[in-house]
């Protein structure tokens, strides 16, 4: 069953709203506020299987999107290779997956001990971009 372009919005702007209420209350922190944690003690670490796989999550929905994109017509402009989306458009999606999960890891190998709260924020962002991402390629599949 194809869903309507009206309807997949509607989901769309649906989900988001519960993501961004579910990534505050998951951060423990009021909207506007950020409380400054203790640091973590010698024996803790940083959870890093846990960022590794919100990380890992958000790639995969990122593929998903190119995947549903390819070779139609894209109106980012920073993506679109002649008004579509081709192998150069995938290239630069890319990157900017990588350049974020790079960055992401340096802040917080180089903060992340002092102020945990950094990892969990970048876990919960990672999951909700993935949620819009996947969002975006449903939209993809139904328009074709």
């Amino acid at each position: 069953m194809l869903l309507s372009m009206r309807q997949i919005w509607k989901a769309a702007r649906l989900s988001v709203m519960p993501a961004l209420l579910a990534t505050a209350a998951l951060a423990e922190a009021p909207l506007g506020q950020l409380r400054e944690e203790a640091p973590l003690q010698p024996g803790e670490r940083v959870e890093w299987k846990s960022l590794a796989a919100s990380l890992a999550v958000h790639g995969a929905a990122s593929g998903f999107d190119a995947w549903t994109s390819w070779q139609r017509p894209e109106r980012n402009r920073l993506l679109a290779d002649g008004g579509r989306f081709t192998a150069t458009s995938a290239g630069r999606k890319a990157g900017m997956f990588a350049g974020l999960a790079v960055a992401e890891v340096l802040v917080v190998k180089k903060w992340g001990g002092r102020h945990p709260w950094i990892a969990r924020a970048f876990r919960l962002a990672n999951y909700t971009s993935a949620g819009m991402l996947a969002a975006g390629g449903a939209h993809n599949l139904a328009r074709r």
